[in-house]
């Protein structure tokens, strides 16, 4: 929240100067996101949303599960409590296992993002990328489902999480090329189009332990230099 009170300005006008200086500083938190994060930079810097302004105050909000852990950090935990139970539009869905000795416990499938550099990194180099290239496109239906093309079938390296632990398949098992992909695969740090999909169930808790992160709050920084990214502005 901040104080956009001009003295000498009508109730317009300072509404049309309380805009400008929401825009100053959601672009500055934005900035300040994306210098300080890396993959999950595009995820945090979309949640950040204005809310509300009015001729004497403007409201920017984060939103979303990760964001919110990014800002406000959080302690080493069991993804899967939250995982098994999260229902979002168009997430693959909570399944339960049918039978045996497991029957009625929960599972489900979560996607991964692979940009050109995991797949050179996992799959022993630039052929790899090209054939991941050379994968025909997944293309959404509307349904929100995806319709699948062909499947990266290559052998490539277990994928390793910040604990260590070893995926079970490899790192590009089963990977598919997103609608559009193509064209941007081979360029390093650009956006992912490729994706994976690991499973998460009551098996191997070890592989779904969060080690957790400290806490960004990078709203404080913004409200603090507020005055400053108004007047740098020009607003």
């Amino acid at each position: 929240m901040f104080n956009a009170q001009t003295a000498g300005l009508d109730p317009k006008s300072r509404e049309a100067r309380a805009y400008r200086i929401a825009e100053a500083l959601v672009a500055a938190w934005r900035a300040e996101a994306g210098a300080k994060l890396k993959r999950t930079a595009s995820l945090y810097k979309k949640a950040i949303t204005l809310r509300q302004v009015s001729p004497n105050h403007v409201i920017i909000s984060l939103s979303g599960a990760v964001p919110l852990m990014l800002e406000l950090g959080v302690a080493p935990h069991d993804m899967r409590r939250y995982l098994l139970k999260t229902r979002r539009p168009n997430a693959s869905p909570i399944r339960k296992v049918k039978k045996g000795p497991r029957k009625g416990e929960p599972y489900r499938y979560i996607m991964f993002r692979r940009t050109a550099e995991d797949i050179e990194s996992y799959g022993g180099g630039a052929g790899a990328v090209r054939q991941a290239r050379s994968l025909s496109p997944s293309t959404s239906q509307t349904n929100g489902r995806l319709a699948y093309g062909s499947r990266y079938n290559s052998a490539s390296a277990h994928f390793l999480n910040k604990s260590g632990v070893r995926s079970v398949s490899g790192a590009l098992e089963g990977m598919v090329r997103l609608e559009g992909g193509a064209s941007t695969a081979s360029n390093k740090g650009s956006r992912s189009t490729y994706a994976t999909w690991r499973t998460v169930s009551t098996l191997r808790p070890e592989a779904w332990k969060h080690p957790g992160f400290k806490a960004l709050m990078l709203h404080r920084k913004i409200i603090q230099d507020a005055a400053q990214i108004a007047e740098a502005a020009g607003v």
